[in-house]
């Protein structure tokens, strides 16, 4: 692709984007109300230091950091423009970690520029962000820098990224098994999972020095795990045809399968593998980040976020898996239609719980897929490696 051509369609993705935010900027979802802008408010009228050592919020501290930021603009620009524009700051800045990701593939310019741009172009990206005002792209930025990092061989930055990620969203566990793989494989000595909680604690430090008591901070996640007594919350996973009759067993049945799915899955993948390639790295955390939330009871639709994401990056190392990153916007664009647009109380329409159930399924064949796929492609790395002659190098790029 030539230079010039390479400009008008990085920058004509660039305005889409940009246009496309503006145009949800002013939407108001049914989270931002219930939330955030109360949220907003406290900090307005109690002050920033008196807020965060306080109990107001059900996020971790170094988001109320971010929204406090936000604050400090009442008077320049609309509340609800201020509270979605945290989110949509990450979003560009996820762009660059993409641009920088898929510059160690390419050789030239000209396929970084456009996967950022593409990125930003994303309907779940979009919709998280500009139209629902959730936060899932801060927590994402820190994982795509841990990634980038793994990707360089630098696991010490990676380890202390993955605390940042834990700091501001517990979903950033979803990415667990996949440093425990790398670990498995010797990429992330053992000890740099120390730092992770070390961390969260580092980044807690203002809300307690305001006081905010440890235990408050430290519970945060336990909290936010009993807003909702469901197994679903709209996630396209199988708990959606689970009936909340059997919450208990369900939640304890599921936790227990995650748990030994994931270490089955490293473990298996750790023993299958031999030297992992930047291909295999990519590879192993987008399924990772598919494979957790599909089997975790209690997720809400916007938990595969990381999914989304990973899969397109997926796209540029190995560009035959394109159908997981084609169906993973699919499906959460249309479970994120079904809360923003359909029905936005807990219980869905017909029409959205039809939506719902197709999109569950579809995304039930997605991550079978992509597990398959990643068996696949590692065996095949394996063999590669094994035969005479071999230099570690992978097919069907």
């Amino acid at each position: 692709m030539s230079n010039l051509k390479t400009k008008i369609l990085f920058f004509s993705l660039l305005a889409a984007g940009a246009a496309a935010r503006l145009y949800f900027l002013p939407l108001v979802s049914l989270d931002m109300k219930v939330y955030l802008l109360p949220w907003y408010d406290h900090i307005l009228q109690n002050g920033a230091w008196v807020s965060l050592g306080q109990e107001f919020s059900n996020y971790t501290p170094p988001y109320l950091y971010l929204l406090t930021l936000a604050v400090f603009t009442h008077g320049i620009l609309p509340k609800v423009a201020a509270v979605k524009l945290i989110s949509i700051l990450f979003d560009f800045l996820n762009a660059w970690l993409v641009f920088r990701t898929v510059q160690l593939k390419a050789r030239d310019r000209s396929l970084p520029l456009f996967a950022a741009a593409l990125y930003l172009c994303l309907p779940t990206v979009l919709l998280n962000s500009a139209a629902w005002g959730q936060a899932d792209s801060i927590y994402a930025f820190f994982l795509l820098a841990c990634l980038f990092c793994l990707l360089q061989d630098k696991p010490l930055p990676a380890l202390l990224l993955f605390g940042a990620a834990f700091s501001f969203k517990a979903q950033a566990v979803f990415l667990a098994p996949f440093l425990l793989l790398m670990s498995f494989k010797k990429r992330v000595p053992w000890r740099y999972f120390l730092f992770v909680p070390l961390v969260y604690l580092l980044m807690t430090l203002p809300a307690l020095a305001a006081g905010r008591s440890l235990s408050s901070v430290a519970g945060v996640y336990l909290e936010q795990a009993e807003t909702f007594r469901s197994l679903s919350m709209k996630a396209p996973n199988l708990y959606l045809f689970v009936s909340n009759e059997h919450y208990e067993a369900g939640l304890y049945i599921g936790l227990a399968t995650a748990f030994l799915a994931a270490l089955i899955w490293a473990s298996g993948f750790a023993l299958l593998m031999k030297d992992p390639t930047r291909e295999t790295i990519v590879l192993c955390a987008a399924a990772s980040a598919a494979l957790m939330p599909f089997l975790l009871p209690k997720m809400h639709e916007r938990y595969f976020y990381l999914m989304d994401a990973l899969t397109f990056l997926l796209v540029f190392f190995i560009p035959r898996l394109w159908i997981p990153a084609l169906g993973a916007q699919i499906v959460s664009t249309a479970t994120y239609s079904v809360f923003l647009f359909i029905s936005p109380q807990k219980a869905p329409s017909p029409w959205g719980a039809v939506l719902l159930i197709a999109a569950a399924l579809l995304n039930t064949v997605l991550i079978a897929y992509l597990l398959w796929e990643q068996y696949r492609f590692v065996k095949a790395a394996r063999s590669a490696e094994t035969r005479p002659g071999g230099g570690g190098k992978t097919t069907g790029t």
